[in-house]
Formats: structure tokens, C-alpha cells, sequence
């Protein structure tokens, strides 16, 4: 058991293992540019708009709003996220890593250890909940100003966001505990049977495996 990889979870043992995978090329187990592409460009699409119509909002609600989302979106995916969400990611078990290295939150300081059993209910709620403040906060300040067409792109780019994810990278996503996932059931079976940490906690939660 190297210090690298102390779950023993496969996306980090040698990638020639890979090649002889029956889940090669059908998940999303390495490092991927394309994937972190395909979740940032709609992102931007919303967020930059939204911020640029915070900065056109009269002093000193312009200061407070940026502070208080850009503030927001830091305790999100630094604090909250990790803990409800990604620490239940294969992604998570890179054991002797400070940052962590998946294609969607690549860099990211990891502030929880890594939980090898699925989320529960509420954390799948809290999930929800945080990513819509997420869009939400910023539309409650361009409401409040009348930003009807900075708050139009904004829910646009939301809007584009989601349906791209949910075609493009949550039919791939290995972290099978997030709401949003859509990977098939008989996939996920296979990958969890293959990892023997995970195995046992999902089993040990009630999940029934086909």
C-alpha cells in the first residue's frame, strides 16, 4: 500500500492496468483537459457577466456584493462542497496530496479527508442548496438594481451550465454520490466491485449492487 494511493482505490495504481479495464474510456478516472473545458466555458458564461453587472451596481452595494459572493464561492467549494460532496470522490483518495487533481476542481486545497461510503440525503440537499446560491446571490443584487439584461445572461449561462453537465459530464463523473449524477447503474456497480474500500462502505449503507 504506497501513501499515494492508501485506499487502494484503481484510478491511482499504474495507468497501464488501465488499458485491460472493461470500464476503459466509458468513465472519467484521469486527469481529462477535455472535461475541465466542457464544465468552465458555460460557468464563465454566468459568471463573468454577473460580475461585471455587480461592479455597475451603485456604491456601496456593488462592494458589498461582490465581497459577499466572491466570499460565498471561496467558503463553497474550499469548506462546504469538500465535506458534503467531494470528499465521497475516487478523486479524494490521492492519499499523501495536499491540492487535489481532478479535472473540475484541479488545485484545490483538499480540506476534508476521504469518505469511501456514499452521501447521505442531507448532504445531497446541502448540495443542491449551495449550488443554486451560487447563481442565486449574484441574481438577487442585479434584481435589486434592475440589471434585467446582465441578470438574463446570468441565468442563461446557469441554464447552459447545467444541461452541458448533465450531457457531457455527468454520464462520465466517478463520483457516484453526487445528485447530479447520471452515470449507468451497471457501471457504477463495476467500478465500486473493483475498489474494495468503497465496496464495503457503499455495501455497509444499505446500496443494493445488481
Amino acid at each position: 500500500m504506497s501513501n499515494s494511493n492508501p485506499q487502494c482505490i484503481c484510478i491511482w495504481e499504474d495507468k497501464e492496468v488501465c488499458k485491460d479495464c472493461s470500464l476503459h474510456g466509458r468513465l472519467h478516472c484521469h486527469l481529462n483537459l477535455k472535461y475541465t473545458i466542457i464544465f468552465s466555458i458555460p460557468f464563465l458564461i454566468a459568471f463573468i457577466p454577473s460580475f461585471v453587472g455587480l461592479i455597475l451596481l451603485g456604491y456601496p452595494l456593488n462592494l458589498i456584493s461582490i465581497l459577499t459572493w466572491i466570499g460565498y464561492i471561496i467558503f463553497f467549494f474550499l469548506i462546504w462542497e469538500p465535506r458534503i460532496l467531494c470528499a465521497h470522490c475516487p478523486y479524494y483518495a490521492e492519499g499523501d496530496a495536499k491540492f487535489l487533481h481532478c479535472s473540475i476542481n484541479y488545485g484545490f486545497f483538499k480540506t476534508a479527508k476521504f469518505k469511501p461510503e456514499p452521501a447521505n440525503l442531507w448532504e445531497k440537499i446541502q448540495f443542491l442548496i449551495g449550488v443554486i446560491l451560487i447563481f442565486l446571490i449574484p441574481a438577487v443584487f442585479l434584481i435589486i438594481e434592475q440589471k434585467w439584461i446582465f441578470l438574463g445572461i446570468c441565468a442563461f449561462g446557469a441554464v447552459l451550465w447545467f444541461i452541458i453537465i448533465q450531457l457531457k459530464i455527468c454520464t462520465d463523473c466517478i463520483n457516484f454520490s453526487c445528485i447530479l449524477n447520471r452515470v449507468p447503474k451497471e457501471i457504477r456497480d463495476e467500478f465500486i466491485k473493483k475498489n474494495k474500500v468503497m465496496y464495503n462502505a457503499w455495501k455497509e449503507s444499505g446500496y443494493d449492487f445488481d
